[in-house]
């Protein structure tokens, strides 16, 4: 014989005290036995009435014709699955009703979980432009101060052509670029380093830094000035500061996106190491080349120098990649290597260049190739003397 199951209950009936008292109940085979106040109630199993109730339905009544004016509630829901009550036609209409209670719940659930995860991954993908709005409500002057600070440190360790000699030889370069480029947020500033290297990088507040081997390398003006638009519009697109930001996590952009800039200037006050060697997305390297380009064909300057630096800059590494033998190491360089480490798919964006080219077929281009052999002789000496010094 099973034993009946025991469990607490709360029972009503006009004749308790306050209409309502605690109850101890058995479950037996064929009858519910409830003691309420030195009284034995007994409901029949056969004409049981069941029924759920309460906040979310965590009770159970259960109440007999034959035994009027009296109603229990248990919050013990495995009354529902004890065996006397399994075939009970009231019980499994309850426990259906659980069910689909339950299974409401955990939908519900489910759909407010799959709201916060697509929130999440919908802020996530949207960072790239909700760093653009909190970008802009970043104070110009703090912007410069950081950029300045970043060239700061890299002067410790990097030889700069004076700027007394730079300024000169770069400005009938750059300044067609500015004039086309208009009012910026800030004054745009042009450095020489000595760097071997193939690149060019720009940081936040208008420092752009040109490596004397991108200077060498480069054939015609215009190749040099193609690089130059490029980083002048990673400048004026803020994206330095919108990869740190990403790199800073959802949390901290859409605080600062609410107000609190706190957290966003924290983690940009010790980004300065990085900012003058990130690589930044394919998204904002394919802005660069877009913007670039404009700002080349407002200037009058012949945009396809952007595309024949990106070929002269691929054939460069393919000499130098073929001659590394060990395997390893030659995927090594590949890793590591200058310029194209943080532009990707180069060959795509040189024919998205030439398509656009088509357009543009006829066009009348200025030459500044004079200033730009100018500005190349000065750099090879300054190149020249820095080796002899280093040989000293």
């Amino acid at each position: 014989m099973v034993p009946p199951l025991e469990f607490s209950a709360q029972a009503f009936h006009p004749g308790l005290p306050k209409g309502q008292a605690g109850a101890s109940c058995g479950l037996a085979s064929d009858h519910l036995r409830c003691f309420v106040c030195e009284q034995c109630i007994t409901l029949p199993l056969l004409g049981l009435q069941l029924k759920l109730g309460g906040a979310s339905d965590r009770l159970l009544f259960f109440s007999h014709p034959d035994v009027p004016d009296w109603q229990f509630y248990t919050s013990d829901l495995r009354v529902l699955h004890a065996p006397a009550l399994i075939a009970h036609p009231a019980a499994c209409a309850v426990r259906e009703a659980n069910r689909r209670h339950t299974l409401t719940f955990l939908g519900a659930l489910a759909a407010i979980l799959a709201a916060f995860i697509f929130g999440a991954l919908l802020i996530y993908w949207s960072l790239d432009g909700l760093s653009g709005v909190v970008a802009r409500r970043l104070p110009a002057s703090w912007e410069q101060k950081l950029g300045e600070s970043v060239i700061a440190q890299y002067r410790l360790e990097h030889e700069f052509l004076a700027g007394s000699t730079a300024q000169p030889l770069l400005q009938p370069l750059t300044q067609p670029l500015l004039a086309a480029l208009g009012e910026t947020r800030y004054p745009m500033k042009f450095h020489l380093v000595d760097d071997p290297a193939l690149n060019a990088f720009a940081l936040p507040g208008g420092t752009i830094v040109i490596n004397t081997g991108l200077v060498l390398s480069a054939q015609r003006a215009d190749e040099l000035q193609g690089v130059i638009a490029h980083e002048i519009s990673h400048v004026t697109q803020q994206h330095g500061l919108r990869t740190v930001m990403r790199s800073a996590g959802v949390f901290v952009v859409v605080q600062a996106l609410a107000g609190d800039a706190s957290g966003l200037l924290a983690v940009l006050a010790n980004a300065g190491p990085v900012l003058a060697n990130q690589a930044y997305s394919r998204d904002f390297e394919r802005e660069a080349d877009d913007l670039g380009y404009t700002l080349l064909r407002k200037a009058r300057i012949d945009p396809r120098g952007m595309a024949d630096f990106f070929r002269l800059v691929l054939a460069e590494e393919k000499k130098q990649i073929e001659k590394i033998e060990d395997e390893r190491s030659r995927e090594l360089f590949k890793k590591t290597k200058g310029f194209l480490s943080t532009h990707p798919e180069t060959e795509a964006r040189i024919t998205d260049i030439e398509t656009r080219l088509k357009a543009d077929a006829g066009s009348h281009w200025r030459n500044d190739q004079a200033a730009f052999l100018a500005l190349k002789q000065a750099v090879q000496a300054f190149v020249s003397q820095q080796e002899g010094n280093t040989k000293q």
